[in-house]
């Protein structure tokens, strides 16, 4: 039984259509040319459950070497929490600031890098390099694959939470 459309979430009705539209391909390209370092642009807005819900959904969806799909979400909502990462973050912060040159450094000081206490949410992905066993698909030349999906994922979560 075929379903309307207009029934289906935007969720489903992509996984229902077989390729995309003009508008589609236009949409995608205008959102990677577009994409910029948001890191300067952390709001204390809260995030709505359903677009949380939506972006990790989009996420999990990201292409995977041998379709392992080894990145797991950790969402952070506790201030108690991100101040601990913080704390660790400043101290990981000031040992790769040591390790640059004077005028490096001095570059890399003035770099935004985190917004751990300023956003609502942290979202941490992690790769479970042993979810799929010892040997996965297109992994068993070069070990590192799972980090790359992982990477892959990390994309698509940033993607679609701009």
């Amino acid at each position: 039984m075929k379903q309307n459309p207009e029934s289906l979430t935007i969720m489903d009705q992509t996984h229902a259509q077989a390729e995309f539209t003009e508008a589609d391909r236009k949409g995608i390209y205008k959102a990677i040319f577009n994409r910029r370092d948001v890191r300067g642009q952390f709001t204390s807005e809260p995030v709505d459950d359903d677009v949380l819900s939506r972006i990790l959904y989009a996420a999990h969806h990201a292409p995977s070497v041998g379709y392992m799909q080894p990145s797991n979400f950790l969402v952070v909502k506790s201030d108690e929490v991100k101040r601990r990462i913080h704390s660790a973050f400043v101290e990981a912060h000031e040992e790769a600031k040591a390790m640059f040159s004077d005028e490096k450094r001095e570059l890399y000081s003035s770099l935004k890098l985190e917004g751990i206490l300023e956003s609502p949410i942290n979202i941490c992905i992690t790769c479970d390099r042993g979810r799929t066993g010892p040997t996965v698909i297109d992994r068993t030349q070069l070990k590192a694959m799972d980090l790359y999906s992982s990477v892959c994922c990390t994309e698509f979560l940033v993607g679609c939470s701009g």
